[in-house]
C-alpha cells in the first residue's frame, strides 16, 4: 500500500534502545533540530530489563525532514529500533 502523506504532520515513535542507550539527555540533544510536540517520555522497560522504550512527537514540514529524522536515530548507539 503507497499512502500520500499530507505535510505538515505530527508523527508519534516509539524507540527501542538498549537499557544501556536511555539516555534521555543524548536524546534531547538529537532531537532539538526537530520541533517536538510534547515531551519526551521514557516508558517502561521490557520484562527482561535489557530494553526500554521512549517516546516523542514531533511535527514534520516535509518527508525529507521526516527522512532526517530516521537518519539521525540510526546515528545513534544503542537505538534497536523506531515504531
Amino acid at each position: 500500500m503507497d499512502e500520500k502523506l499530507e505535510f505538515p504532520l505530527v508523527a508519534h515513535h516509539r524507540v527501542i534502545v538498549t537499557a544501556e542507550a536511555k539516555d534521555l539527555e543524548v536524546m534531547r540533544r538529537l532531537f532539538a533540530d526537530f520541533e517536538l510536540v510534547g515531551p519526551i517520555a521514557e516508558a517502561r522497560a521490557s520484562s527482561g530489563g535489557k530494553y526500554a522504550s521512549i517516546s516523542v512527537s514531533v511535527r514534520f514540514p516535509d518527508r525529507d525532514e521526516m527522512s532526517r529524522f530516521d537518519e539521525q536515530l540510526k546515528l545513534v548507539p544503542g537505538v534497536k529500533m523506531v515504531l
